[in-house]
């Protein structure tokens, strides 16, 4: 991690974790920032290596978290439950162990969308508690970005799995 290609978007303040809808609510200026800059690009007026400017375009190459942070950015389903695994499609508590690799099947970007998207525009609470234990996966501003994997993107801090005993 060099320092020079990191962005500290923000801290959110404890000492309790807020709400998804916080969650989103803290990072959507972010996000839109985002977008902004993936769709459009960012018009830099002159640089040291282009004297006349240069279009830039940014993205959120990783997003660097511990698990439990990490699950609840991406609004994924906790370790504790059916969908333990954000990177691939191992499922129920009944797999826990498995160490036939070769047959883990990577989760689909797209399908996690389309759940994602339809947890959003479910109409009732209890359509979106069903959807969510149906696919382990609610909505998240994250979504909103055309590139967002959190099967790839999403990095699990090793240093902070060890603190915490995960």
């Amino acid at each position: 991690y060099k320092p020079e290609n990191l962005y500290l978007a923000g801290i959110i303040p404890g000492p309790k974790q807020p709400s998804l809808e916080h969650l989103n609510h803290y990072i959507r200026p972010l996000i839109d920032d985002m977008v902004d800059s993936w769709e459009r690009g960012l018009k830099l007026s002159k640089t040291a290596c282009y004297p006349t400017g240069r279009l830039t375009r940014s993205a959120i190459a990783l997003a660097v978290c511990d698990l439990p942070a990490a699950r609840h950015l991406a609004s994924l389903a906790g370790t504790g439950s059916h969908y333990y695994c954000s990177a691939c499609n191992c499922y129920h508590k009944t797999t826990y162990g498995r160490v036939d690799f070769e047959r883990w099947e990577p989760r689909d970007k797209d399908r996690l969308r389309e759940f994602a998207e339809q947890w959003r525009d479910a109409t009732t609470t209890s359509e979106r508690a069903r959807l969510f234990k149906d696919h382990g996966v609610r909505y998240s501003e994250l979504w909103r970005l055309p590139y967002w994997d959190p099967s790839r993107q999403l990095v699990i801090d090793p240093m902070h799995c060890i603190l915490e005993g995960l």
